[in-house]
């Protein structure tokens, strides 16, 4: 038995995950989670295209904690990947150089597609489900992934793995710039969800579940359900049903409130409060285009894909 660790530092939050990996190196049990609120979307340069140095002293801050609580750990092997804007940023290779000589930890970015599979991987895995069809997405601060899969995983035909550029950062930054925001900034953001959905998104033509995961379904899931942003962890929120007149109803709330009130009144916590409704807008829009009334949350996603992938490969090396 040995420790395993894998890393997801993405548009909006950088998040650790340490795992036991089993005698027979087929299984892991987690054994720590760790979240840190990065913004890197937030500073992120559109026209440039570039993460800013203030982002990068966030990042290479947090990712100098992981790697401490790495080290305390005894992990035997890190997997780490970058996500989102990084993915995007013309200056990222400078910027992972730099989190490599202060924290240790090699970071190495993945295309939207490889995001994707190993996020479907992870949610697909923990909701013990393992024939298609499915549809599963992964809301990030940077862009959302899709994963399709009409028949069995050796058919290429009927399987559509993409990215698109709606994420909960990205789209509050263009789009709500009033706190509240209002009624013309949220008409422009719905418009332009659904223009790129009509464009991007495969239809779901199939009697199969749509998994919703990433901290904006996270969230509304436990909003919804009245959990305490500490009291969220994949045991209380895999396998939940959030249906879309929930969502809606969380949306419509939270769109006549402050970013101060939502975490006064909802109990949402600082960082996710100021994004969520612009990641809240495209969960509904989503269901909508999809013609699905609801869809099964997990937790579980890129970090235990990442992981699953890995052992899957040293089993097979």
């Amino acid at each position: 038995m040995y420790n395993i660790a894998s890393i997801d530092l993405g548009s909006h939050t950088a998040r650790l995950l340490i795992a036991r990996v089993g005698d027979d190196g087929g299984y892991f049990k987690p054994l720590v989670r760790n979240r840190s609120y990065l913004y890197l979307a937030g500073d992120f340069d559109p026209v440039l295209k570039r993460i800013s140095k203030e982002a990068s002293a966030r990042a290479v801050r947090v990712l100098k904690d992981f790697s401490r609580t790495i080290e305390d750990w005894q992990v035997k092997r890190v997997v780490a990947v970058a996500t989102g804007v990084v993915r995007k940023a013309a200056n990222r290779n400078e910027f992972l150089k730099e989190i490599f000589e202060e924290s240790g930890l090699r970071v190495s970015v993945i295309s939207g597609e490889k995001e994707a599979r190993l996020t479907g991987k992870g949610a697909l895995g923990a909701l013990g489900i393992k024939e298609p069809p499915f549809f599963v997405f992964d809301l990030g601060g940077g862009s959302t992934e899709f994963l399709l899969s009409l028949f069995p995983e050796h058919e290429k035909e009927g399987r559509v793995v993409d990215s698109v550029s709606l994420g909960a950062m990205m789209l509050t930054n263009a789009f709500l710039l009033s706190d509240p925001p209002a009624e013309e900034e949220m008409k422009a953001l719905v418009a332009h969800i659904d223009q790129t959905l009509d464009r991007k998104c495969p239809l779901f033509p199939a009697n199969g579940p749509v998994i919703g995961t990433g901290g904006t379904v996270v969230a509304l899931c436990a909003m919804h359900n009245g959990i305490s942003p500490n009291a969220v962890v994949p045991e209380k929120i895999n396998g939940l049903v959030l249906t879309l007149s929930q969502v809606e109803s969380c949306l419509e709330k939270m769109c006549r409130l402050t970013t101060v009130e939502r975490i006064e009144r909802l109990g949402l916590d600082s960082g996710r409060a100021q994004v969520l409704v612009a990641g809240a807008a495209v969960v509904a829009r989503l269901l909508r285009h999809l013609k699905v009334s609801e869809l099964l949350v997990s937790m579980s996603d890129l970090l235990e894909g990442a992981l699953m992938d890995f052992l899957e490969g040293e089993q097979h090396g």
